[in-house]
């Protein structure tokens, strides 16, 4: 994340747990082309030291990117992007929607919002009612 001088952080007071948090950032830093195929992530040491958390949390954000293809490990343990075809970087992106809105409505849900209320404030905010 050199080049880009791309900043990741982790916020406790969220409520998604740290790595899934350090894997989104480096997926929309991977979608928007602020990290660029090639280009090394840190190590999960150097990550993890920067970030204040264990290890093990960034090796499982590399881990979930690494099963997404969005980045490969190479030998010593080099992470990184991935040269992806635009069909998978498309793919990813329709899937990391996907996701996003699925957390986002569950939340919701779970908060005693019914799917026509959050329906009408998402029409009123897309402009479309």
């Amino acid at each position: 994340m050199s080049r880009s001088n791309a900043v990741i952080s982790v916020d406790a007071s969220v409520a998604s747990p740290p790595f899934l948090q350090i894997f989104e950032q480096i997926r929309a830093l991977i979608e928007r082309g602020e990290l660029r195929a090639g280009e090394a992530l840190p190590t999960v040491r150097q990550l993890a030291g920067d970030l204040g958390v264990a290890p093990n949390t960034v090796a499982r954000a590399y881990a979930d990117l690494r099963a997404e293809g969005l980045v490969m490990t190479e030998e010593r343990r080099l992470t990184r992007v991935a040269s992806a075809s635009p069909a998978s970087s498309r793919q990813s992106r329709r899937k990391a929607l996907s996701d996003a809105v699925e957390t986002f409505l569950a939340s919701l849900a779970s908060r005693g919002y019914a799917a026509d209320e959050i329906g009408l404030e998402m029409r009123k905010r897309l402009g479309t009612v």
